[in-house]
């Protein structure tokens, strides 16, 4: 029995969490690891897998060693994987972390800040503006976060950005679903599972 068959045998029995673990130990880091995991999956060579991804075996050793990085990887390299394995391709560029998880997350502000640009888009409506007091910049920080989040409630929107991070982590959730899914939803769920919720 060849190697490969019997790891896909020795794989099929695996749970989803121990998969991810075995993937994200492999020695080129994630993305690696998915490939050659997909790689024995489908019962190719490295050579082939090599040739569908339009680069070279020499290329992929690379990237294995750790002689190159995979958060340098190119954009047409990150496309190439993605179709390969059936992700969308910022998928494939958060796992080899060319994407950190600090891009989907805003800049830390001091509350006293974020609440200062609230006010001053209340203050740059014309309509709102006619509706509050004169006196309005001698108002004490929670009289403003009030007034903020009546303006917020009316115009039905999120002036403070309080929504912002639910959203983020919600397409978060949508990546590492499609990154964890097991090998026989791959091919089929992840256009769907993409769309479900929208």
């Amino acid at each position: 029995m060849s190697n490969q068959l019997q790891q896909q045998i020795d794989n099929s029995s695996e749970f989803a969490e121990e998969r991810v673990a075995r993937i994200y130990s492999s020695v080129g880091g994630p993305l690696i690891g998915w490939l050659l995991d997909e790689c024995n999956r489908r019962g190719q060579l490295q050579k082939d897998m090599a040739h569908e991804l339009r680069v070279t075996s020499g290329y992929i050793n690379q990237l294995r060693s750790g002689l190159r990085k995979t958060e340098h990887i190119s954009r047409e390299f990150a496309v190439n994987c993605a179709r390969y394995l059936g992700v969308p391709p910022v998928v494939v560029m958060i796992v080899a972390g060319r994407i950190s998880m600090q891009d989907f997350v805003c800049p830390s502000q001091e509350p006293d800040e974020v609440l200062q640009r609230a006010f001053n888009m209340m203050l740059a409506d014309p309509v709102a503006r006619a509706s509050l007091p004169a006196d309005v910049d001698s108002l004490n920080t929670q009289a403003r976060q009030a007034l903020v989040q009546l303006y917020s409630n009316a115009l039905g929107h999120d002036v403070l950005g309080l929504q912002d991070l639910p959203e983020t982590v919600r397409w978060l959730q949508r990546a590492a679903v499609i990154h964890d899914e097991s090998e026989g939803c791959a091919r089929r769920g992840h256009r769907d599972m993409l769309f479900r919720d929208a």
